[in-house]
């Protein structure tokens, strides 16, 4: 990606308010708000047996806050906190992103619900399939399917670990459920605790984060996409994004919308040299999913481009080259957040890997990429195109996405640059050589540099075919998910 006319821009705001001075502004205004947060529902409190103690006063968290506030504008005056919370607030309202990733957002889940509804009313429940119920609201139960029952454990009751693992005979087999969570990564249970706690409902708290975060993602993607390809065509990658038919997971309890969101911000404050933003979103990242620490690769190509542009220009100076050391720590993030989470298994578990040895239980590992590819020519060889259809539905959705993605990273490289044609690359590749197809169709719908190529490469009643036929299919897949039928 090239940088777009807004990094000038981006360049003087982060020079006026060091990074130190965001990250105490960041922090001060999270206590007051959790302050006012619990005065109105009242502190955390640790219950052990008839004991019951109360964590902190609110009292206690607004000194807090007063304090680090203080201390900020005691070595910065100025810009002051309450200005940069104003400026942001004007900046907000008049932010044509915002303004382009509203509808899309509003139209692609809205359609997606009502498709889970009629699903449910029409067809109903798959048979084949458990229908664990998690709350007495039908609609709350409509969002906490398959993954999301491992995330609503893990913010409810954190992560436990035995020295015996337990292995079923299932196929796959499946370790003990509470030992497994060590698989799924802390940032979105956490948050959708958090939520929960604030909004009074755990699994309101996890929709709440995965609504607010894809639309707060689709804004970024807008933004990264202008600098490109200019406004009309970034709304149109908006929308192909928002009904994409594997985007379903943007509405329920799953860290796609998360996931998005930190990738986004992250590129979108490197690429201005924001360091505070872009390491806060690396850092997300690196403790939202498995593959979240790939993004230091991309931060580097991305660091890489503007180097290589400054000396194919002759604009190289001191300051660029300052930059370019700070940005090379910045992209280490994504890679400091796994390492946080790798710690934290290693205390749990004894073997700081673990994480990635439990994701071997869902079918990664047990084959490399040749043998998979083998093994479905075979399939295909043996029952015929048809038959291969019929017997193995849900492979060949997966396969399809996969050949799909693959077949766009060349073009997402030569229209978009170097930083993009990895991302996508980087994010698809590794899972396929792990000689699985499981949750790749999935994955796809967060490789948002496809979504931008497509929309520069399609115009017209050509684009608004293919967002229609998007939305058909992605309105399919919505029965498939909503009525426990397994398709990725």
């Amino acid at each position: 990606m090239q940088v777009g006319p807004e990094s000038a821009a981006g360049d003087d705001r982060a020079s006026s308010c060091p990074w130190w001075a965001q990250a105490l502004d960041l922090v001060g205004a999270a206590l007051v708000v959790t302050a006012i947060v619990w005065m109105a529902r009242g502190g955390p409190r640790i219950t052990s047996g008839s004991l019951s103690i109360l964590v902190l006063s609110p009292w206690r968290v607004l000194a807090w806050a007063a304090g680090v506030i203080t201390l900020r504008h005691l070595l910065l005056r100025r810009p002051a906190l309450p200005a940069r919370l104003l400026a942001g607030v004007r900046t907000l309202a008049r932010a044509g992103s915002l303004r382009a990733a509203v509808a899309p957002f509003v139209a692609s889940r809205a359609a997606v619900l009502l498709a889970a509804y009629l699903a449910l009313v029409t067809i109903g429940y798959s048979t084949e399939s458990p229908r664990p119920t998690f709350s007495d609201n039908q609609f709350l139960n409509l969002v906490t399917k398959w993954d999301g029952e491992w995330y609503l454990n893990i913010a409810i009751d954190g992560y436990h670990w035995d020295d015996v693992p337990r292995v079923t005979g299932t196929l796959p087999p499946v370790v003990s459920r509470p030992q497994a969570r060590l698989a799924f990564f802390p940032a979105y249970p956490m948050l959708m605790r958090a939520a929960g706690w604030i909004v009074g409902n755990t699994i309101a708290g996890g929709l709440v984060v995965s609504l607010a975060a894809f639309l707060w993602a689709l804004a970024y993607v807008f933004r990264l996409a202008r600098d490109e390809i200019g406004d009309a065509d970034a709304a149109g990658a908006v929308l192909l994004l928002a009904f994409y038919p594997f985007s379903i997971f943007y509405g329920v309890i799953y860290t796609e919308s998360l996931f998005l969101l930190a990738a986004g911000g992250s590129l979108y404050h490197f690429r201005r040299a924001e360091w505070a933003s872009a390491s806060m979103w690396g850092l997300v990242i690196g403790l939202t999913r498995p593959n979240g620490f790939l993004l230091s690769v991309v931060l580097a190509a991305a660091g890489f481009e503007r180097v290589l542009r400054q000396r194919r220009t002759g604009t190289s100076d001191a300051r660029e080259w300052q930059r370019a050391r700070t940005g090379a720590l910045v992209a280490l993030m994504p890679v400091v957040g796994v390492l946080v989470y790798s710690a934290f298994c290693w205390s749990l578990s004894g073997d700081p890997l673990m994480w990635m040895r439990l994701h071997q239980l869902w079918g990664r590992g047990r084959q490399t990429l040749v043998q998979l590819v083998v093994g479905r020519y075979d399939e295909i060889a043996r029952l015929g195109l048809v038959g291969y259809l019929n017997a193995m539905p849900f492979d060949v959705v997966n396969s399809c996405a996969a050949i799909f993605a693959l077949a766009a990273i060349w073009p997402v490289f030569r229209r978009l640059g170097l930083a993009c044609g990895v991302f996508v690359a980087i994010n698809l590749i590794p899972p396929l050589w792990s000689g699985t197809t499981v949750s790749v169709a999935r994955l796809t719908s967060t490789l948002f540099p496809i979504f931008v190529w497509l929309a520069v490469s399609i115009r017209g009643d050509k684009r608004a075919a293919l967002i229609g036929m998007f939305a058909l299919l992605q309105g399919f897949f919505a029965v498939l998910f909503f009525t426990w039928r397994w398709f990725y």
